[in-house]
């Protein structure tokens, strides 16, 4: 009974130990790009995507320039309009995007603003913001999920 005993528990260790490693190996030390979700805007609004490149050394690193595509998509994921970005460290885009009622797009659409840092780019730091075309009062703004500005590729930590 005694053996029996020793080799569930020696089964049941490798398990623990296989999922283990599994888990280590799906790692991804690269963190996903910053993401929004779907914006809705009508005819009389404008969404604006605004990048800045980030210009402070964090642990040490300096920063370096930016790099990457700014695009929105509509709700069944077509690129609507793209821009490629290139800014050095302090430097600030935006990309704008005019619903304006375009035909078989309805009254109230759902845009999803995008942006997709090069491998091996800055830190970018995008936000986006819905306002009124007309007298440019800003009716909502939006921060992405993202990463903390201290994560470092490569083995740095989170702060």
């Amino acid at each position: 009974m005694q053996i029996r005993t020793f080799f569930v528990a020696l089964a049941a260790g490798a398990l623990a130990l296989g999922a283990i490693a599994v888990t280590a190996a799906t790692f991804n030390p690269q963190p996903d790009p910053p993401g929004f979700g779907i914006v809705s805007i009508n005819p009389d609004q404008t969404l604006r995507l605004n990048v800045v490149c980030w210009e402070h050394d964090v642990d040490g690193v300096p920063p370096g320039p930016c790099h990457g595509e700014m695009m929105f998509h509509d709700m069944a994921g077509n690129v609507l309009a793209r821009q490629t970005v290139k800014l050095g460290p302090g430097q600030a885009t935006n990309f704008d995007f005019e619903y304006g009622g375009k035909p078989g797009l309805g009254i109230l659409v759902g845009i999803d603003p995008c942006w997709i840092p090069d491998p091996g780019s800055g830190r970018a730091l995008p936000t986006a913001e819905v306002f009124d075309t007309r007298s440019g009062r800003i009716l909502l703004h939006v921060n992405p999920v993202t990463p903390r500005i201290s994560f470092i590729a490569g083995g740095a930590r989170e702060r």
